[in-house]
């Protein structure tokens, strides 16, 4: 099921910002509820450093495993190299990095994959 992960003192933040309750932003977050405020939510939230998170989703990329790496290539050479010892992901298009994390977890890992599909399909539209 598809959601918004963010931490407790975020949510709470957010419950304030637009004075909802703790269930109703929840509910936002993992697409239950929908609507104008629900939409501004899922937005603030994403803004706020939130990660969206679709355990259905299956990233259309090349793997491999190049020594204690996990890297996966896009369209585009957008790449996405996960160091399977640190947790540490690295997100690069043409060689350029866009986003780096530490300490990641599978949530964040499959976060980043969406992002760096958006990406890959992105530029191949602009092309």
């Amino acid at each position: 099921m598809k959601q918004i992960k963010l931490t407790i003192t975020e949510r709470r933040a957010l419950q304030a910002r637009f004075n909802v309750g703790d269930n109703y932003i929840l509910d936002v977050l993992g697409y239950r509820k929908d609507g104008p405020t629900a939409r501004r939510i899922r937005r603030a939230a994403l803004e706020m450093g939130g990660r969206y998170v679709d355990p259905d989703f299956v990233p259309n990329c090349n793997t491999s495993y190049v020594g204690g790496f996990i890297i996966q290539t896009f369209a585009d050479d957008v790449v996405l190299k996960i160091d399977k010892n640190t947790g540490d992901i690295n997100l690069s298009h043409r060689g350029e990095t866009i986003e780096s994390v530490q300490n990641s977890t599978m949530a964040l890992w499959n976060a980043m994959a969406r992002k760096a599909q958006d990406i890959a399909e992105t530029s191949m539209v602009a092309k």
